[in-house]
Parts: structure tokens; sequence; C-alpha cells
């Protein structure tokens, strides 16, 4: 009989003190194998699968989803008596209760209990939060799902492509004239134009939305001062469009984004008062020698900041790529704790879901934020002349406590200076 084992949250990061149970991936009873992934957890940095580090019966889970636990909790006992290696696998206890044959015929009233064999528990099907979620809103159970994600992990196309082809009537059934005939009547007609009333529901606020919701509730804390600026974006389009087609030649897609980001660093080395994180309870103000700038990224779970490291030493095309980098890990939830910390200032271009302005909320402990809107043609004064224009907003927010307004506004100027003459951010 081997001795179960118990497997204890694990350090997931540096300075990571505690994480929250987002989903259990198995159940009591099920058997796992070494290093398959059995929970997902969330911390304030990034969402995580840990695997087993153990093969066996789960014995008990210790916590729930929506716990938070710390590092070192006793999260799932493993083994005992039944073992991957000693335990018969579902085929083969059928197999053999099949191979036994009838026995000799007896009668009703003197049979003995017939012992059965214990079938272990099919695995729950493999599936992050955000695509189970996407399963129940289509209504669809992720036990019909083929997953072509690795160890046949259900992914959100393949929910969709299930979906696709049930609407489709590939997969599903039809209403048949004998099951309309078997149909309880209705005791009345809806009206045509009534409408289906909406149930209230009460959604618990977990994983990636509790953090942004902590996160959110210290930035209150920070007294902001926000400065507007706008500017005449003709020459900032013109530099994008003359460098798109080569950069597209390497497969890299060229947004604004990177010239905004290049503009932001380029002020940034230039006012090392904003590029810093405060510590009120040490009333201590850190300045950093490296740019490392995160970028507001949206996912189907809520913001996460992932972080471009060492900017300053990037020009337009390694922005770029490294933009798109960081943002895909970000969407995919892939990114690593490293890759969402250590940011001394953040980014958000809120232009690209349609937004032309916007108040960014500094992030704690950083003490400012740049916002960026969507570019819209306006008519603004040229050369003392009505023109119509694409007009770029600019809103920095910083911490008043750091930062007085004169300051704020230099910083805003240097960005909005580099982005009127974008060629310049291209030496």
């Amino acid at each position: 009989m081997s001795k179960p084992s118990q497997f204890h949250m694990p350090d997931v990061g540096e300075g990571i003190a505690e994480a929250e149970i987002i989903e259990w991936l198995v159940t009591e009873g099920d058997l796992v194998t070494e290093d398959q992934p059995i929970v997902v957890v969330e911390t304030d940095k990034s969402q995580v699968e840990l695997p087993s580090p153990f093969a066996g019966e789960v014995r008990e889970i210790h916590s729930k989803a929506g716990d938070i636990v710390p590092v070192g909790h006793v999260l799932v006992t493993v083994g005992g008596e039944r073992t991957i290696t000693d335990a018969r696998s579902p085929h083969a206890a059928v197999a053999a209760v099949a191979s036994a044959g009838p026995g000799p015929a007896a009668s009703t009233a003197n049979a003995e209990p017939v012992s059965t064999v214990e079938v272990p528990r099919p695995l729950r099907p493999l599936a992050s939060p955000s695509t189970r979620r996407l399963a129940t809103r289509l209504g669809i159970e992720l036990a019909q799902v083929i997953g072509t994600g690795p160890r046949g992990r259900i992914q959100a196309t393949d929910v969709r492509d299930f979906a696709d082809n049930e609407n489709r009537g590939s997969v599903g059934t039809a209403v048949t004239a004998e099951s309309r005939a078997s149909a309880p009547a209705t005791t009345g007609a809806a009206r045509p134009d009534q409408k289906p009333r909406r149930e209230t529901t009460v959604v618990p606020v977990r994983g990636l939305r509790r953090q942004i919701a902590k996160s959110m509730t210290e930035s209150l804390q920070i007294p902001h001062v926000t400065e507007f600026r706008e500017i005449d974006a003709t020459e900032l389009l013109s530099a994008r469009a003359s460098l798109k087609p080569y950069l597209e030649r390497e497969g890299i897609k060229l947004s604004v984004l990177p010239f905004l980001v290049k503009a932001t660093v380029r002020a940034l080395t230039l006012h090392p008062s904003f590029n810093a994180t405060f510590d009120a309870e040490r009333e201590e103000l850190t300045q950093y020698g490296s740019v490392n700038v995160g970028i507001a990224t949206a996912t189907p779970d809520g913001l996460i900041v992932p972080v471009l490291r060492d900017t300053e030493s990037f020009g337009v095309r390694g922005l770029a790529v490294e933009i798109d980098r960081v943002a895909e890990l970000a969407r995919t939830r892939k990114a690593r704790p490293d890759e969402l910390g250590g940011a001394g200032f953040t980014v958000t271009n809120f232009g690209s879901f349609g937004t032309w302005l916007g108040t960014p909320v500094i992030r704690h402990p950083e003490v400012a934020i740049a916002g960026f809107g969507r570019i819209t043609e306006r008519v603004i004064p040229v050369d003392g002349v009505p023109a119509v224009r694409p007009v770029l907003p600019i809103v920095v927010a910083t911490d008043h406590r750091i930062n007085d307004g004169a300051d704020l506004g230099a910083f805003v100027t240097d960005i909005a200076e580099a982005l009127s003459q974008p060629y310049l951010l291209l030496e």
C-alpha cells in the first residue's frame, strides 16, 4: 500500500504569497498521472495551471474554487491504496467481467449480492475557465467536444466549431412529427410582442476580475492630476504608411502603437520621476534606470498588463515585434509572472476600441500612466486657416504627491513634440 502524498501550493513567482483557486481540473476519485495539470490558480500576476507532482488517485481536495490559499497550503492529497500503477483501467475491468462469461443459473430468491468492479471515473475535460464560460454561454457540454490542444485540451476554437456544426444541423436532432405529438400541450400561446423576462443573477467576482478590483481599490488612494493634449497626426500617419510595407514583408504588423510607446519612452528618459514607483508607507520613490513599460491589453477574462523591458534599446520595428509578442501571451494567459511585473510606467491605447477620450487610472504603485485616444478627423487651425486634419488625443495622469502640474505639462509636451515629428523616432 502506497502512502498518500500531499501537494502544497508552490511559489509560482517572485514575491507571490498567495493565489486564488480558479478551477479544479480533477475531482476526488480521479486517477492522475505525474505532471498532469490538476488545478488552475491565479495570482495578482498571472493564471497558472499546476501539474501534479505525483501519480495516483485524488484522495482529497482541500480547497474549493474561489478560495485564496497561501504558499505552502495543502491543495490535494494524491495516492494511497489505489494508484495509476496498481489500479486497473476501466477497459481492463470491463474486459475482465466480460471474459468471465455467464455463471451457473441460480434462483432469484437465493441469489447472493453480485460484486462489481469499480470503474474509475473519467477525468473532467481539460479547458481553461474562459473556454468553459464560452461553452456555458453557448449551451454546450464540454464532454461532447473533442479537444485539439495539448493533452486533448479543449480550446475556444473547438467550442466554436462544435457550435457551428450544431447550428448547421450536422450535430443535433430534428423535431419529428412523433415528438411533436408526444409533447405536452401548452396552456397558452405567448403573445408575439411579448419579450422573455430577464432573470436577475448574482455573479461571484473571482479570478482576474477580483485582482482588478483589488488593484483599482489601491489606485483609488492615488491623488490623480490629469492633462489632455491634442496633436495633428498627419505626420504620424505618414510615417506609419511609409514604414508599413517594409515591415509587412517580414510578417510584422505595424500600428501606431509602437510610435506612441517610442515617443513615451523618449519622454520617460528625460523625466525620471515619471518612470518610478512610490512606497507611501516608507515614503520612498524608486526611479528606474531601465524603462520598463506596461502595455494594457484586453483579454476575454479582463485587463492584463504585460511588460516591455528595456524599451529604451528598441526602435519602432523592435517595439512592434515585442508588443505583439507580449500581447499574445497576455491574451492566451501564457505570460509568466516575471513578464507581468516590474513596470515603471503604463501605456493604454483606448483608441483601438474606438474611444476618442478617456481618463486612465494609474496602476499602483506606479506614479503615472499615458492614454491615447482614437485618431479622428477634425477641423483645426493650420497656419491660421481652418483645415480638416487627423487629430490624436493624448491623456496623461500622474500622482500629484510626486509630480506637479508643471512637471506633467513638460512631460506631455515632450510626448506631443515627438509624435508631431515621428521620423525622428526612427533614428
